[in-house]
């Protein structure tokens, strides 16, 4: 009687477990040949902009981790030129042309597609007494999230376009 009950809660058990799998929306997401960052997207933002306003510059070299391989090549393309060097001398990560004192990243927790490849993220950030926002795209390549472009949102935009990519690309 024993070997019965067993023998009819074995499919039981298969058949409850092949409904509760799941498979990812992407199986493929790429591959990185960058060093990353620990931490999910928004953890990600936050460690970037902290970065940056500790080390209260643009090194590519530091930046790297945190940038996608598109945006860093970019970046560096736009570093080599001499045309293009004066986007990099203001804060092309922000709408501001200074460095923020302070950045707030918003939390990607009540995003609910944990197979997102990109994920928006808006950025509150301060100087004195200025506020603005800003939005950062967050990407995965492979299994690290990294920053891939910036939406300027505040009303001094110092860009001549609407994001860090297409400030890059318009050269």
């Amino acid at each position: 009687m024993r070997y019965t009950k067993l023998a009819l809660l074995a499919p039981c058990a298969l058949l409850l477990s092949a409904c509760t799998t799941v498979t990812p929306a992407f199986k493929d997401i790429g591959t990185r040949s960058g060093p990353c960052v620990d931490g999910g997207p928004d953890a990600v933002a936050q460690q970037f902009y902290d970065y940056r306003i500790q080390h209260n510059n643009n090194d590519l070299t530091g930046l790297r981790p945190y940038l996608s391989d598109s945006l860093a090549k970019l970046l560096n393309d736009a570093s080599r030129n001499p045309d293009d060097r004066t986007i990099l001398q203001s804060d092309p990560f922000s709408s501001n042309t200074t460095l923020p004192e302070s950045a707030d990243v918003a939390s990607a927790s009540t995003i609910p597609n944990t197979d997102a490849r990109n994920i928006p993220l808006r950025v509150e950030l301060k100087q004195g007494t200025q506020r603005w926002q800003d939005e950062v795209l967050m990407i995965r390549e492979g299994q690290c999230w990294a920053v891939d472009d910036v939406r300027y949102l505040g009303a001094n935009a110092h860009a001549p376009a609407g994001t860090l990519r297409q400030v890059l690309e318009k050269r």
